[in-house]
């Protein structure tokens, strides 16, 4: 008898762990189908390799010119044998990308963290104890996938608050809920 409930609490836990993992995955690949996250190809499409010698060439052609200190960039040389500086080729285009990008992943935070609440308030009506387990988890980890994306954009603060948040509503809800 009590190998049958080890068996029993074991293929629970494995359908919850699945659950879990198979909706962050669901959630996470239809929102990149409806929303699909910006390309760097796209801001910054790779051309042949570009030799600008000179600032002014540079500018003309949408680098950033960067004068040379020592130890710190490639070595460009003028007709002279002087070390002057380098191009950024994709110095504006990758800056126009990571805005984009920045940008993104804040509003995929937004989007995961209101289905990731929403998921785990409707878990915790769920009859089937395995399945509202999964898909509590599945809410919990939609939750930390968007956090994790937007997490380096994040003050210090807001990191503190979003954490201390996120805490509380779980706590409050597993003594309202689940006690």
């Amino acid at each position: 008898m009590v190998k049958g409930k080890i068996e029993g609490k074991t293929r629970r836990v494995v359908l919850s762990i699945g659950i879990a993992v198979l909706y962050v995955m669901f959630i996470a690949y239809a929102i990149e189908t409806f929303y699909p996250s910006p390309n760097y190809e796209n801001f910054c499409p790779y051309t042949e390799e570009r030799n600008y010698n000179s600032e002014l060439e540079c500018i003309e052609n949408n680098g950033k010119w960067t004068k040379y200190s020592e130890g710190l960039y490639p070595k460009l040389v003028d007709g002279n044998g002087t070390i002057t500086g380098y191009c950024d080729y994709d110095y504006y285009c990758r800056e126009e990308y990571s805005s984009y990008q920045e940008t993104y992943n804040r509003n995929i935070f937004f989007l995961t963290l209101i289905i990731g609440i929403i998921t785990f308030v409707v878990a915790v009506a769920l009859l089937v104890e395995s399945v509202s387990a999964g898909f509590m988890g599945g809410g919990v980890l939609l939750i930390i996938y968007g956090t994790l994306r937007y997490w380096g954009s994040l003050s210090d603060i807001w990191r503190t608050i979003m954490l201390g948040f996120a805490l509380a509503v779980l706590v409050w809800i597993g003594y309202k809920k689940l006690n």
